[in-house]
């Protein structure tokens, strides 16, 4: 096990960089920070190593066994490297996924289209991780689901939900719906969610800017265009409640079907 006491510290300073999404962008690495992240990037063997804070090793020597590479660090390393108030006395340094697969497989996906707060993306990542939903599309507005504000708020999903990202948002989606996929948009201009018609086979839930919705270009693409009702006082739900009512509605109608 490597001991760095300093902040001063090469490494120290690569770790610090990678706080900033330009950071994570050069050295295609990112840190999860805590106990429950760094035991979820161990569980999916996702960790490159362990960064923990002199003292703890006794109480993470479970995750420490598995034999990955871990560095000693004191209590200032630990702030300097962490993005919390109050950081816990661990971190996992993880690879960064590739956000460009060849193809993208799976029945059930969400796209995401200038979802700009952090919170919202990895509780959406959350939901899809608990529907069991294949992949997540976003495109280069959203907000980058490695940043640790994003990866708290997955809860260790983004670890198991592959995340792809496309800069020409409605052209990828005009191919999956060449492919069979049905696009189904979150439309405050839209028809009765709770009216809708029976989901296909695939589908694409499209979640829009949380201020600005979805553009016209997509909602023209989309095959249903539907609307929460809110008979009450709000004017719009949150992005992630929203994503995570239609993401569970189209879990019911599968679980209905089985």
């Amino acid at each position: 096990m490597k001991e760095i006491t300093s902040t001063r510290n090469p490494q120290v300073k690569a770790w610090r960089q990678l706080l900033t999404p330009a950071g994570r962008r050069a050295q295609r690495r990112f840190l999860a920070e805590g106990e429950h992240l760094s035991q979820e990037a161990v569980k999916a063997g996702k960790a490159l190593a362990l960064i923990i804070q002199a003292g703890s090793q006794a109480r993470h020597a479970p995750l420490l066994a598995g034999g990955l590479p871990a560095f000693l660090v004191g209590h200032e390393v630990i702030k300097a490297i962490s993005d919390s108030k109050t950081p816990q006395d661990i971190l996992a340094l993880c690879p960064m996924p590739s956000l460009t697969p060849p193809e993208i497989l799976g029945r059930r996906l969400v796209a995401l289209n200038q979802v700009q707060d952090p919170g919202n993306v990895g509780a959406i990542l959350r939901s899809m991780d608990a529907a069991g939903n294949d992949a997540l599309i976003i495109d280069s507005g959203c907000a980058d689901p490695f940043s640790p504000k994003a990866l708290r708020a997955s809860m260790g999903a983004v670890f198991r939900v592959p995340v792809y990202a496309f800069e020409d948002l409605a052209g990828k989606l005009a191919g999956l719906q060449a492919g069979g996929w049905q696009l189904i948009a979150g439309d405050l201009g839209g028809d009765d969610f709770f009216g809708h018609p029976p989901f296909g086979k695939k589908t694409c839930l499209l979640v829009g800017n949380e201020g600005a919705g979805l553009p016209a270009d997509l909602l023209a693409l989309a095959d249903l265009r539907l609307k929460l009702p809110m008979p009450g006082g709000a004017e719009s739900l949150n992005a992630a409640v929203a994503a995570s009512l239609m993401i569970y509605d189209v879990l019911r109608q599968d679980l209905t079907k089985t």
